[in-house]
């Protein structure tokens, strides 16, 4: 069994640090399904089914935003919906204070994919992604430890890559001086 609960971790690692080196909206939301598909069954044979409810519930979110994005048809009404529903949901599967990180960090996630501008998706994600690391700590799930930390390094690699401007050193090369 630890097996199969190491292999799902390794899979959700995999499509969690794919899904912020993408420049399209779509492509981002699509593997990080993947990576919450793969955390959900984790999460199921851990017993964690506060992080199991709010992944299944987290997929169903990006699959809808990511069709009103494409769309562009306004998420706000879905934001809303989605934000009473990941409440409802870690009130049903309360395991305890550690679910509180959870439905905070659904919240402010729920905020970031429904949003198309990609800075702003990656700076909230940064704050998700370390609640889910606190969780993953009192579960004992140490591939979605590592999926965390890996995930923060990507986001932080991505807001360097595609954020923070640049220089053309070939610019400063061929200068007059």
């Amino acid at each position: 069994m630890d097996f199969l609960i190491d292999a799902l971790g390794v899979f959700g690692i995999l499509f969690a640090v794919l899904a912020f080196q993408c420049k399209r909206h779509s492509r981002v939301i699509a593997f990080r399904n993947l990576n919450m598909l793969f955390f959900a069954g984790q999460y199921i044979l851990l017993g964690a089914y506060t992080g199991m409810a709010m992944n299944v519930v987290g997929m169903i979110r990006n699959t809808i935003f990511s069709v009103q994005v494409k769309r562009g048809v306004s998420t706000r009404i879905s934001i809303a919906v989605f934000c009473a529903i990941f409440f409802l949901a870690g009130l049903l599967t309360w395991e305890g204070p550690k679910s509180i990180l959870l439905i905070l960090a659904k919240l402010i996630s729920t905020a970031a994919y429904g949003n198309k501008n990609l800075l702003v998706v990656r700076l909230l994600v940064l704050f998700t992604s370390s609640s889910w690391l606190v969780y993953n700590l009192f579960v004992g799930s140490y591939a979605g430890m590592l999926c965390e930390v890996l995930t923060l390094l990507s986001i932080l690699i991505a807001l360097w890559r595609y954020h923070v401007p640049h220089k053309d050193h070939r610019a400063e090369e061929n200068k007059p001086t």
